[in-house]
């Protein structure tokens, strides 16, 4: 039923499950492998506890004139001006998602160009990687909104597998699994 479920909805990701791995083949519960390296497409379900409740986010990096945060649960990036930056004073934070932009779509400025993609992101800290000549203004796209997302290896940085959703260009950030044992 499992196998199922992820088939439709997309797998779990979990950056506290993933702290603990010590395996190089990461796989769903499902049983599944999945997050390869490869190239190959990841299809991964929203963490509704995350989108519903609050993501908690803990910092990143500085980068590009930019703080970058990660959910502590799902890998949602943040990206804010350093400036501007309503959370630069915390080490933890909980923020809850910002759906007006989700509806309306996200109003942008250019980050930088990297691994292929120009990074935008929104006030909200929303970040996508996008061609580039993409626009000032970003909406959601229908199936990710609605079935999750698939998503494909992008780099590793600070301790983290960096993955981009194909269809809509939102980044995700998985811990790194540490070294150990490889799956047998």
């Amino acid at each position: 039923m499992a196998q199922l479920w992820c088939a439709v909805w997309g797998h779990e990701v979990d950056n506290h499950r993933f702290q603990t791995e010590t395996l190089f083949e990461r796989r769903c519960r499902c049983g599944r492998p999945y997050l390869g390296k490869d190239g190959s497409l990841t299809h991964v379900r929203h963490t509704l506890s995350c989108f519903l409740g609050h993501h908690t986010y803990q910092k990143l990096v500085e980068r590009d004139g930019h703080h970058e945060y990660v959910c502590v649960q799902c890998g949602h990036p943040l990206l804010f001006e350093a400036g501007k930056d309503p959370y630069q004073r915390s080490a933890l934070f909980n923020k809850k998602v910002r759906y007006l932009c989700g509806l309306l779509g996200h109003r942008v400025h250019v980050v930088t160009d990297r691994d292929g993609y120009r990074e935008f992101a929104c006030h909200c800290g929303h970040t996508f990687l996008k061609p580039r000549d993409q626009g000032t203004h970003i909406n959601h796209r229908a199936i990710c909104v609605f079935s999750g997302h698939r998503i494909r290896y992008l780099a590793a940085r600070a301790g983290y597998v960096e993955y981009v959703c194909r269809d809509c260009g939102h980044p995700f950030c998985f811990v790194e699994p540490r070294a150990g044992h490889p799956r047998t």
